[in-house]
């Protein structure tokens, strides 16, 4: 098994923090950063390979992990990252990997048991939600029926949406050829180099093959796309933290 971070957007919505600093090297406290506490629970599910899509600032990501022995770390680098989403990169990745794999967003913080409780999966196709009771336009919104992903789009009804994508999705087995084929179709239309990676996910269902869900809850991640998702999570980190010191 190998997880995929997905890490090489520019993060313009948190400058000037990312101005000269990749977003998953945004400190969340404690002196961890965002892309050491995923690998960091990615290690303590027991997964040493890990793939690293980089673009923007590339040269600070290779050097922070450059001295890591613990984890098999590949970087793939994606020189298309100022004018693509992150489809280009998923398929960079992708294209690579002949095993089953975890794809993660660059910008998730998540509980280890979140990605353990992902693993049991024997799916295909399982992607990690949770449910809340309002969701708002930014979300990566999904209508789910039963434990299948029915859609998934941030142009959802509000209404209409009955979970959310948290950015963690595992392919298995047919699955992983599924996506791996789908994105291969994707990147040569020229509207796969500015959408998701999971529009891929949308065709893929809409031909009939099942996406599973993994339910987890909305205190068990955190994505960091605004100002105040940073702030909300390193008040808590250092709640937690003095917490712990004060017991």
């Amino acid at each position: 098994m190998r997880v995929i971070i997905l890490a090489a957007g520019k993060g313009e919505r948190l400058y000037p923090m990312t101005k000269n600093t990749p977003k998953s090297l945004l400190e969340l406290g404690g002196g961890t950063t965002v892309l050491e506490s995923q690998l960091e629970n990615i290690e303590k599910v027991g997964i040493k390979d890990v793939t690293i899509v980089t673009g923007y600032k590339t040269e600070q990501i290779e050097a922070k992990v450059k001295d890591i022995s613990s984890l098999d770390i590949t970087i793939c680098y994606n020189p298309f990252f100022a004018t693509s989403n992150n489809l280009i990169s998923a398929w960079m990745a992708i294209r690579e990997t002949s095993e089953n794999f975890v794809l993660v967003n660059g910008d998730d913080v998540f509980k280890p048991h979140v990605l353990e409780g992902l693993l049991q999966s024997n799916h295909d196709i399982t992607m990690v939600i949770d449910r809340k009771e309002n969701y708002d336009p930014d979300d990566m919104k999904v209508v789910t029926d039963g434990e299948l992903v029915l859609k998934v789009s941030k142009e959802i009804p509000l209404e209409e949406a009955n979970g959310e994508s948290i950015g963690m999705m595992q392919f298995k087995r047919k699955g992983r050829l599924i996506i791996s084929e789908t994105l291969e179709r994707m990147v040569r239309q020229e509207e796969g180099k500015k959408i998701f990676y999971l529009a891929a996910l949308q065709r893929i269902m809409d031909k009939g093959y099942p996406v599973h869900t993994y339910e987890c809850s909305p205190d068990d991640w955190a994505e960091i796309d605004f100002h105040s998702d940073l702030s909300f999570i390193r008040e808590h980190i250092n709640k937690y933290a003095s917490e712990i010191v004060n017991a």
